[in-house]
This record gives C-alpha cells, sequence and structure tokens, in this order.
C-alpha cells in the first residue's frame, strides 16, 4: 500500500493520507476560506482541486477518520475508472495548494510582511511612481506599533537595506548611505534573538539532560554591559531575563526584569509576554525552593499582574498547571478570600476537559486551608487524577486531612499504600518521590509521639527543619510539632 495512503484500521474501506490529516486540523472558518482559495482562478486553474477538497471536508464534516477514495473519484471523474496513480497526484497536488493557501494567510494578516513584501517588489521592478510612499508607509507603519519586537527591527534593517538598493549608495561616493541605520537594525535583531536563544537553551540544560553550545552568547553580554539600554527597553528586557537565569544568585536582574514587566507587559505579543514572565516565575519557584520565602510574594505578585494584564488567558482558556499554581500561591500566602474569589471567578476558563476535576481539586485545596477537613475528605476519597503532579498533591492533601481528624489507623494504612505508589511510578523525579517520602516518614514519626515527649518533639522539628528543603508539607509538619 503506498504511504500517501494508509489504510484505517477502524474501517477497512476508508483511507487516510496527508491532506485528509492537514485538513482535519483546520477549524470551520478557514477551511471555508480555503474553499474560496481554490475556487479563484487567479491562484488555482485546476477544477478539480475544489471539488476534491469538498469530498474529503464531507468526511471530516461527518466525523469520519477517513475517505472512500472509490466516492470521491467518482465526484471528480464521473465518467473515468478509478485510476490510483491519478489519485494520489490529485492529492498532493491539493496538499501544495493548501500550503499556498496558509502562506497567503499568513501573509493577509501580517501588515508588516506585506509592506516589505510590496516594497521590495516595488524596489526589484524600479515602480518609480510608488518610491516615496512606500517607504514612508512602510516605515509609518512599524511606528505605530506598541513594542518593538525582534522582527521590528529585521523589517527595518530590510527598508533600510531596501532604500540603500533604491538610492544606489554601492556606485554613488559623494553621497553619505545609510549604513549606520541597515547596521544598527541588523545588531538590534541579531541581539535579541541570540538572547532568546541563550535563555533557552541555559534553561533547558538545567531542566533536562541536554547540553548546548550557544556560540557568541558571553561576548554579547560583555558588549551589552556598555550599552545604553534605556534607549531600546526591548532589548533590555531580554538582557536582564537572560542574566537573571544564569547568575540567579544577583537578584537585581530579576528586579530589573519585574520592573520593566509592570511597564511594558501588556504590550508585548501574547506569547513573548507568557515565555518572560513563565521564566521570572520558575526564577521565584527556585528561590523558594532555596528557602527564600519573601519570593512567595514576588510570585503572587507576577502572576497577579499577568491575570490583570490578561496576558495568561489565551483564546479564553487558563492553563490548567497555571490556575493549580496560582491557588496554591495564593493559600501559602494566607489569601484565602482571594483564592476563593480568584477560584470562582476562572475556573470557567479551565479546558472543559479538566474542569470539574480541577474544580474539585482546588476547592478541597481550599478547604485545606480553611480547615475544613471533612469536606476535604468528601471531595477527595477514592479520586485518582490522571495527571501523577496533581495526583501527589491530592494524596498529601489526604494524609493531612486523616491526621487532622485523628483517624490514625486508616492514615496508617494510607501512607502504606501511598509509598508503593511513589516506589511504583518511575516517572516520578527522584528529589519530588523524596520530598513525598519524608512527608509520610514525619507523619508517621508524629503518630507515635507522645504528648508529654518534649525531647522528643525538640529533636522531630530539628531534623524537619534541617530537611524542610526536600519535604512536602514541612511548614504543616513544624506546625504540628509545635
Amino acid at each position: 500500500m503506498p504511504k500517501s495512503a494508509q489504510k484505517d484500521n477502524s474501517s477497512p474501506e476508508r483511507y487516510t493520507n496527508k491532506i485528509f490529516q492537514t485538513l482535519q486540523l483546520l477549524d470551520e472558518p478557514t477551511r471555508k476560506r480555503l474553499l474560496k482559495y481554490l475556487h479563484s482562478p487567479y491562484f488555482v486553474q485546476s477544477k478539480t482541486m475544489p471539488i476534491l477538497c469538498e469530498g474529503l471536508l464531507d468526511d471530516i464534516e461527518k466525523g469520519n477518520s477517513g475517505f472512500d477514495r472509490q466516492h470521491i473519484w467518482q465526484k471528480i471523474f464521473s465518467r473515468q475508472p478509478y485510476d490510483d496513480v491519478n489519485f494520489r497526484k490529485c492529492c498532493s497536488d491539493l496538499l501544495k495548494h493548501t500550503k499556498s493557501f496558509m502562506a497567503h494567510e499568513l501573509l493577509s494578516n501580517n501588515p508588516q510582511l506585506q509592506a516589505t513584501g510590496s516594497l521590495t517588489y516595488i524596489v526589484d521592478h524600479k515602480i518609480e511612481p510608488l518610491y516615496k510612499s512606500s517607504f514612508k508607509e512602510a516605515k509609518a507603519l512599524l511606528a505605530s506599533q506598541p513594542h518593538r519586537t525582534s522582527n521590528h527591527f529585521q523589517f527595518l534593517y530590510h527598508i533600510e537595506q531596501q532604500y540603500f538598493s533604491l538610492m544606489e549608495y554601492d556606485v554613488t561616493v559623494d553621497t553619505r548611505a545609510n549604513l549606520e541605520e541597515i547596521s544598527e537594525n541588523l545588531d538590534l535583531f541579531y541581539w535579541i534573538e541570540k538572547l532568546k536563544l541563550c535563555s533557552s537553551a541555559l534553561s533547558q540544560q538545567r531542566t533536562g539532560n541536554q547540553k548546548y553550545n550557544i556560540k557568541f552568547g558571553d561576548n554579547i553580554i560583555e558588549l551589552l554591559s556598555n550599552y545604553d539600554l534605556d534607549k531600546i527597553p526591548e532589548l533590555a528586557i531580554y538582557y536582564y531575563s537572560f542574566l537573571m537565569l544564569k547568575e540567579a544568585n544577583n537578584v537585581t536582574y530579576y528586579y530589573k526584569l519585574k520592573r520593566l514587566l509592570d511597564i511594558y507587559g501588556k504590550l508585548i505579543p501574547q506569547q513573548d509576554a507568557i515565555e518572560l514572565i513563565d521564566s521570572a516565575l520558575h526564577y521565584c519557584t527556585g528561590k523558594i525552593n532555596k528557602g527564600n520565602q519573601e519570593f512567595q510574594q514576588e510570585y503572587f505578585d507576577l502572576f497577579e499582574d499577568a491575570l490583570k494584564k490578561g496576558i495568561f488567558i489565551v483564546k479564553g482558556s487558563l492553563a490548567t498547571w497555571r490556575f493549580n499554581n496560582m491557588v496554591g500561591a495564593a493559600l501559602r500566602l494566607g489569601k484565602f478570600d482571594w483564592a476563593e474569589n480568584f477560584f470562582e471567578q476562572y475556573h470557567v476558563n479551565l479546558p472543559i476537559e479538566t474542569r470539574k476535576n480541577m474544580y474539585a481539586f482546588n476547592l478541597a485545596r481550599i478547604y485545606r486551608f480553611q480547615g475544613k477537613y471533612d469536606k476535604v475528605f468528601q471531595l477527595l476519597q477514592n479520586v485518582e487524577y490522571e495527571d501523577t503532579g496533581i495526583n501527589l498533591i491530592s494524596k498529601a492533601m489526604m494524609i493531612i486531612t486523616y491526621y487532622e481528624l485523628e483517624e490514625f489507623e486508616a492514615l496508617l494504612s494510607f501512607t502504606t499504600s501511598f509509598r508503593t505508589y511513589l516506589t511504583r511510578h518511575k516517572d516520578i523525579s527522584v528529589p519530588r518521590r523524596l520530598g513525598y517520602l519524608n512527608l509520610i516518614k514525619y507523619t508517621r514519626r508524629l503518630m507515635r509521639l507522645s504528648p508529654l515527649d518534649k525531647e522528643g518533639a525538640a529533636k522531630l522539628r530539628q531534623e524537619i527543619t534541617r530537611e524542610k528543603a526536600t519535604t512536602v508539607n514541612h511548614e504543616w509538619l513544624l506546625e504540628k510539632v509545635g
């Protein structure tokens, strides 16, 4: 069977291929625009392309996992016998046209690309009546942008290059050329993109086992240390973001980045803003894990500010892990009312497939911090979550709940099964496993501790304090020892 037509096991009469799979991933409005594109004789001269596309979309809209090649063929060539080679060529041609449509979509939705593209055409084809107005319009468009991304400087570089070509400075020796403008915009584009790459490499090296050799990173940092960053805040943001990761012990870079995000956070393109704020949040988490509790408030303030600016709401949706982290951050700071208000306001923004479970999970967390352990028990009893991290937090809450309700026999049984769970699940990292094993160990010792054993309590407190960085819920354990 050819690779372009793989058999669908669920239905022996139906097949799938790249174009079918591609069309499945397009939303309804995009599919309609694609059909208009295929019907346009300027873009597509073949009358078979829209018929083939409509036939495939018909199967997709019916929920079919594949299509009947004979049936589609009859729609296109009703009087000809099925020809597999010809059919596969039609599918290949439709895929090419669909890719061209995607490029057209990108261009039509990006005024900067349109401006620089038309400018290139005008210069290359020497359309003299449009010279001045095209350069003026392209620069005005870029100047109107609220925030200058690296692409902004890339486009400016391209515009200045075209102007250099138009004015024929390369053959004119008595007129000053715009070489400095070309060079400066190229430098800014390069520096920002390089700092992004260096930050990504450093972050991945610390969270995984990958090693990267990004050249000239240190050279750029040394060069920029004497650069007037106040003139180019877009460059300063990525400069401080990288140094925050590279020199984690120097909190100065974190606070400089935080100040810039506070000023420009709402102007930065959403995905870029998310990545920058996430980097700052991870920095705060690292500080918290090392015992610097003032960064609990820093974490909360960063997240709350991003939330107010609408940065974390993407197409009406708030990522589940962000929602959970924010509830946890508020509860750790004792902001119970804030956590409840946030919970009620934003749980509707959770993905529909996780909304019900996350509602119960986070409501249980709020009840736990409020001391409403009966309600915690009702929400979490006999519940297993697919996400390992959430499941672990849920089980830790159950340990606390059993203890607070003085259900010690049930607690002993639960900690035994939890320990087995930690041992068997190899996907749990060693540090995380240790944190929960320590919680189990110290909770069991709490159960055995006599209320009159002051010496034993003092010794247990010392051990928990010494190992708090590697013990989940060590604050609660220390409170119970006290």
